[in-house]
């Protein structure tokens, strides 16, 4: 497998795949816009760290994937936290 140097060719490839994942996880095109940059950047960062065990396609889905499901609990944990009430002095 070709190492993963160039990323600017990495994005320019995976860019569509992983936004269409991401916009069939999400169903909202704003919230896939948002996760594909941060799915981008996290692997950017990663790089060092890919094994090459997996297609390139498919790590960056699974850091996509992960993203998007995180991003879910944190907004369950915020909708479902009660809000506490201001009392009065």
């Amino acid at each position: 497998m070709r190492a993963l140097t160039n990323f600017e060719e990495v994005y320019a490839v995976y860019f569509d795949d992983v936004y269409r994942y991401l916009l069939s996880l999400s169903g909202s095109e704003s919230v896939a816009e948002e996760l594909t940059s941060e799915t981008f950047f996290r692997a950017m960062d990663a790089l060092d760290r890919f094994r090459g065990e997996c297609s390139v396609r498919v790590w960056l889905c699974q850091i996509a994937k992960n993203l998007y499901y995180s991003q879910l609990r944190r907004e369950k944990r915020t909708a479902g936290s009660p809000r506490r009430a201001t009392r009065r002095r």
